[in-house]
């Protein structure tokens, strides 16, 4: 038997007999004794007294009474099914638990009505940024989990998929999830998983696994993940052209996050194999010259929507783009209709004009599963990124003319037929200065006939002569300058970064630096075990104080540094991309207000060599000021250009022509932004400014729910959780002792919430960035919704009924208090799985926030002003008299219809409600926004799925297109009805006073 409310709703299971138990009620657990003359009253269990009896603790009795098991009744734990009927029956509690659990139940409606239902964002230690809760939003309300996240440098890709998988895990208790990252960044993603997104038990329990790139192919079914993430996604792609099996597997999954933030104007190959990755069948990988010509086209629509979304232009130049555009797209008659719109139109700020902008952004862009937002947008203006500054050291080398004269004189000696690769890696090693290039010629020297670096014996007699110059004049110049630039940087207490190109120069660097600062100095080389390396890192980031970390190339890319102070280049490498991933450690993420990163570059004015390479980069790059990650394709042609004409011109090659080439870059910019504000803007936002502005607002006063929580975990809340606020650092602790009792819950209960006791908290998001490992107390947080849950099964507060005397009514008088939970209706989504149906909730809770409605009615209608003063008032436990025992007695003789009178009390509820705008106007406009919001969409997939160029791409937009109209008729059904229950219900007899 399990009961809801005792004699009246009951529920009688048969079962056979041999799967029965013996079971004990353990200590602590509520029960009923029926009442006299009506009623229940609420007791508990405090011993077990042999023979199916128990020591029960009765309110009002001064002593425990010993009572069988078939004197008392137990809830099941399921929540009320109807409050109003148990008041009805008597089941009914003191007010109290109800006043101290109200207001933090409202303190969890609100989380959930301004996060969406985003609660993994909520529990999360990070701050709330426009672009990453958009990407959140937008790949979690879609029900194909595939997606390629391509944010610029900086932005935070990693907050993005820490996210999404903190959620996906919230949202499934049984998903796993797979993570492939670069080894060089596993330790890295272990401390965000660990530290930022408070996944660390997941890690250990193995829900989440975290594997190098190279362990994907000894990986069993990736489809038994949720999701499988991958970062750096474009280096996996060689991984693939070995192991086809491995792409297979990929096509297969589940789910596919593909983290990378290869530029719209990169490699198209690269690309191409990322989006056939994400959508194969819209991307199949053979059609490289067909995608090709898509990315130039839609380059050339880039161009021309800038001309119409300009004030500037005039009449013939915008219709000189409509024909265009015509020309282009005649055959999709919405876009006829708005060019149309925009030849009658007499004004260049006509909403003609963005309507038909829009609708091609939109309509046309590459692929929806593209995420990419970039720096300085209005997403993401607010994303604090450090910037560079960079300061230059003049370096006076006495050995600096013996490296330029051996790169002349090596020139001269290569045939004109030569692999320019050798002589591009003598520049490079000469770049780096005198000792770099007394290593390379050593390890040349040495090198036996059968290798590629052995030495002609035409070339030793200058290679010999070269290194006895170094030897003799010294080649240790620049690492003495670098020791003293470190050296006053630590003063200041700073965290400097040192890079250079050759592993053999920084193990030298780090050995010079640990014999003058021993403890202060950490490496992350190539010679090191990925363990060490991450061991160093971790040192160097959470110490205080000044300390070094010490980089060769491995340093370079996907490391986050951003809270070192400055980075000391020992060299400045051959290719332009590798010097911007350098620089990008730094500048990213600013966790320092107003701080940039101090870029440090080493100069030798006498040096030609140095000084042409130094200009292309400064004068004619622009590295130093900006970054240029965008322009990945175009560096990479300057490089080629430089390896092709190192050999013939030697220096010279660096003397480009720098006022052309900087604006062919800044051409190539404009194309650049003009192509990914198109491919990455999108009409419609799943996390608009609004929201934003409306979480944010709600985070920034804890001091509710601070109070909320204090009272819901005070002896009348009923749940004695003992939390304790660190008066300075604002740090809330508990005690979750093993073993101890949580007074007013069974001790079964307490075994389940003593371990999420053990972590720490915080009711201000602040203090909770700002220390490492402190979860926000938010839903999503473990304990957080542990106390959600276990209220709504808890029958406390949830009916209740007290008698209150009052000298204005002539005879006793019922009102009834009803709470009404008024949320889309979920049950019309149709999903292969409850995480996916809770994915897709969150749009219809978007569309209709979650509302409490509350009334106060008697048998007749709702009470007046005047009475609710008086209904509302908290229960005194002086005047007022909770309505059980005895007290029956005397209302059942002025009340006989006792429950006619909650029944038909509910029912003139029911209708005060129903009168609401949470049932009249709020689902009118939720339906008005749905339908635009479905509308938009489809509108776009139809066009999408018959107007697109090639017959993959409309495939693909017919499946989205099939999907969205299936969902969007459940968000509309779901909003136009939506669904009430009634979640808590009170009585107040009003009781004439003498």
């Amino acid at each position: 038997m399990y009961t809801d409310v005792p004699r009246v709703r009951e529920k009688r299971v048969i079962v056979p007999f041999e799967h029965l138990d013996v079971v004990q009620v353990p200590k602590g657990t509520r029960v009923w004794l029926k009442g006299d003359p009506y009623g229940w009253h609420a007791a508990e269990i405090t011993a077990p007294a042999g023979f199916n009896a128990y020591h029960v603790r009765v309110p009002g009795i001064p002593h425990d009474v010993k009572l069988t098991g078939d004197r008392f009744v137990v809830r099941w734990n399921r929540p009320l099914a109807d409050p109003v009927e148990a008041l009805a029956n008597g089941f009914c509690d003191s007010p109290e638990y109800y006043e101290a659990r109200r207001d933090f139940r409202d303190e969890l409606l609100r989380q959930r009505q301004t996060s969406r239902g985003f609660t993994a964002v909520l529990s999360a230690p990070v701050e709330f940024y426009p672009h990453q809760l958009d990407t959140v939003a937008r790949v979690l309300s879609d029900p194909v989990l595939r997606y390629l996240l391509a944010d610029e440098v900086g932005l935070g890709k990693t907050v993005e998929a820490g996210l999404i998988l903190r959620q996906l895990l919230l949202d499934d208790a049984r998903a796993t999830s797979l993570v492939a990252v670069p080894t060089s960044l596993l330790q890295q993603w272990r401390g965000e998983l660990r530290d930022r997104f408070l996944l660390g038990t997941a890690l250990s329990r193995g829900r989440i696994r975290l594997i190098a790139h190279e362990q994907l192919c000894a990986e069993g079914d990736l489809r038994a993940h949720a999701v499988v993430v991958v970062d750096e996604a474009h280096r996996l792609i060689p991984h693939l052209d070995r192991t086809p099996m491995l792409r297979t597997a990929l096509l297969a999954t589940r789910g596919l996050l593909l983290l990378s933030a290869t530029p719209m104007r990169g490699d198209p190959r690269i690309l191409l194999e990322l989006l056939h990755l994400i959508d194969s069948t819209a991307f199949p990988r053979d059609a490289v010259d067909a995608f090709r010509e898509r990315m130039r086209a839609r380059e050339r629509e880039a161009t021309s929507l800038e001309v119409l979304t300009s004030s500037r232009a005039g009449l013939l130049l915008r219709s000189g783009v409509l024909d265009e555009l015509s020309t282009a797209h005649g055959n999709d008659p919405v876009l006829v209709h708005l060019v149309d719109s925009c030849r009658v139109a007499a004004e260049p700020d006509d909403p003609a004009w963005s309507k038909l902008v829009n609708y091609v952004r939109e309509t046309y862009r590459i692929s929806r599963r593209i995420i990419r937002h970039r720096r300085n947008t209005d997403a993401t203006v607010e994303y604090p990124v450090t910037g560079r500054e960079t300061t230059f050291i003049p370096l006076d080398d006495p050995a600096r003319d013996v490296v330029d004269e051996f790169l002349d004189q090596y020139r001269d000696l290569l045939d004109q037929g030569s692999d320019p690769t050798v002589f591009g890696r003598a520049v490079v090693s000469g770049l780096g200065g005198p000792r770099a290039l007394l290593r390379y010629l050593d390890r040349r020297l040495s090198a036996p006939e059968s290798s590629d670096l052995f030495v002609p014996e035409h070339h030793r007699a200058l290679f010999r002569t070269t290194t006895a110059e170094l030897e003799l004049i010294g080649t240790g110049a620049r690492t003495a300058l670098a020791l003293d630039l470190v050296e006053n940087a630590l003063r200041d207490g700073l965290k400097v970064v040192v890079v250079v190109t050759s592993t053999d120069i920084a193990q030298e660097f780090i050995q010079a630096a640990r014999s003058r600062w021993p403890k202060q100095v950490g490496g992350h080389l190539g010679s090191m075990s990925p363990a060490d390396r991450e061991q160093d890192v971790e040192h160097f980031l959470a110490s205080h104080g000044g300390r070094v970390l010490v980089g060769d190339h491995t340093v370079e890319e996907g490391r986050n540094l951003q809270d070192a102070h400055v980075l000391l280049n020992l060299d400045l490498p051959l290719d332009p991309n590798r010097l911007e991933q350098r620089i990008g450690r730094l500048d990213r993420f600013a966790s320092r207000s107003g701080e940039r990163a101090n870029v440090l570059v080493v100069t030798e004015p006498n040096s030609e060599w140095l000084t042409s390479h130094l200009r292309l980069l400064r004068d004619g790059i622009g590295i130093f000021s900006t970054s240029v990650a965008t322009l990945q394709q175009k560096l990479s042609e300057i490089l080629g250009e430089l390896a092709r004409d190192l050999p013939s011109k030697g220096s010279l090659a660096f003397e480009m022509d720098l006022m052309a080439l900087r604006e062919s870059l800044k051409d190539e910019e404009t194309d650049v932004d003009l192509l990914e504000e198109l491919e990455s803007v999108t009409v419609a936002s799943d996390f608009d400014p609004a929201g934003v502005a409306e979480l944010r607002e709600e985070e920034e006063d804890s001091r509710s729910l601070k109070e909320a929580f204090t009272r819901l975990t005070s002896m009348r809340g009923g749940l004695d959780l003992r939390p304790v606020e660190h008066p300075a650092t604002g740090v809330v602790e508990f005690d979750g002792s093993a073993g101890r009792s949580i007074f007013g819950v069974s001790q079964d209960v307490a075994i389940q919430v003593l371990p999420l006791l053990k972590r720490r908290r915080a009711y201000a998001r602040a203090v909770a960035t700002s220390h490492s490992g402190i979860a926000p107390l938010r839903l999503g947080d473990p304990l957080i919704d542990w106390l959600e849950e276990y209220l709504r099964i808890d029958e406390r507060g949830r009916a209740r009924a007290v008698v209150r005397p009052y000298r204005e009514v002539k005879v006793p008088t019922l009102w009834l208090s009803c709470d009404f939970l008024v949320e889309f209706d979920a049950s019309r989504l149709q999903a292969e799985s409850e995480a996916v149906r809770r994915r897709l909730r969150r749009r219809g809770d978007a569309l209709l926030p979650p509302v409490i409605e509350r009334t106060w009615t008697d048998s007749a209608g709702p009470a007046d002003h005047t009475l609710l003063e008086v209904l509302e008032k908290p229960y005194e436990g002086g005047s007022d008299r909770l309505l059980k025992g005895r007290e029956w007695t005397q209302v059942l003789a002025e009340l006989p219809d006792w429950r006619v009178l909650c029944e038909a009390s509910a029912e003139a509820a029911w209708d005060s409600l129903r009168a609401t705008p949470a049932l009249t106007t709020a689902p009118v406009a939720a339906v008005e926004r749905a339908h635009e919001e479905t509308e938009r969409r489809r509108a776009v997939l139809t066009t999408r799925s018959q107007r697109l160029p090639f017959a993959t791409e409309r495939q693909g937009a017919l499946q989205e297109l099939r999907r969205e109209e299936e969902l969007g008729a459940a968000l509309l059904g779901g909003v136009r009805e939506p669904a009430v229950s009634i979640v808590a219900c009170g009585a107040v007899v009003l009781w004439p006073a003498l």
